[in-house]
């Protein structure tokens, strides 16, 4: 017991010995981070839209189970339909964006809600206007081929997409923290490396433990 409290005691030591280069690089690091995450990093944004798989409207609009079914599995067969090149390139150029295909695919996300017959699609861009009108041209160059695909199916847009306020990435407050954190540890950690790797023994009790003698005496510091 009295050996750990020894040991947590030297630990205690080398930090407040090296309190100074701890303090140092934790700041360097947070405000490397707040550079970066204020200044140097593009805000991106993100605009998306839900569409609904479904029946044509006729008279029996009533859904079985077999239905249900059948296009909880067609939404994958639509999400490989909308992320294809073909389609992207015939989209962006009906609304003449200036973007290519390839810019678009990059940023594009195409995702089936789990359980449902809902399909939602998402572009992340740094031009905000940008997003919402890929967003845009794609849902209806979607909707328009859709129709060729599944001569019976019908798709609907359930929720418009909007033009985004607010920036998805990156997320300051997170890096900032993260920052803090990853220069505290590296510090700390620092500190017990450059403590390790001198050998010279700091005090009576080291030199007692590793030798398992008693010191019988000590030199003072003004005569050695």
């Amino acid at each position: 017991m009295n050996e750990d409290i020894i040991r947590i005691e030297e630990l205690i030591k080398i930090l407040k010995k090296r309190w100074k280069m701890i303090v140092s690089i934790t700041i360097i690091s947070t405000i490397f981070s707040v550079f970066m995450s204020f200044y140097m990093i593009s805000p991106k944004y993100e605009a998306s839209t839900k569409v609904f798989i479904g029946k044509e409207n006729s008279k029996d609009a009533r859904y079985s189970d077999n239905d249900v079914n059948m296009y909880q599995k067609l939404l994958k067969t639509y999400v490989e339909v909308i992320s294809t090149n073909n389609l992207v390139e015939k989209a962006i150029d009906k609304e003449g964006l200036d973007i290519t295909s390839e810019e678009v695919l990059k940023g594009l996300t195409v995702a089936p809600r789990a359980d449902t017959q809902i399909l939602e699609i998402k572009y992340i861009s740094e031009d905000r206007i940008l997003a919402k009108d890929v967003v845009d041209s794609i849902t209806d160059e979607f909707i328009e081929s859709s129709t060729e695909l599944i001569p019976n199916g019908d798709v609907k847009i359930i929720d418009k997409v909007k033009i985004p306020e607010r920036p998805v990435s990156p997320n300051k407050k997170m890096n900032i923290a993260i920052a803090f954190l990853l220069g505290l540890m590296i510090s700390v950690g620092l500190s017990f490396l450059l403590d390790a790797m001198n050998n010279t023994l700091k005090t009576k009790e080291e030199l007692e433990r590793i030798l398992g003698l008693p010191v019988i005496g000590t030199i003072p510091n003004e005569l050695a």
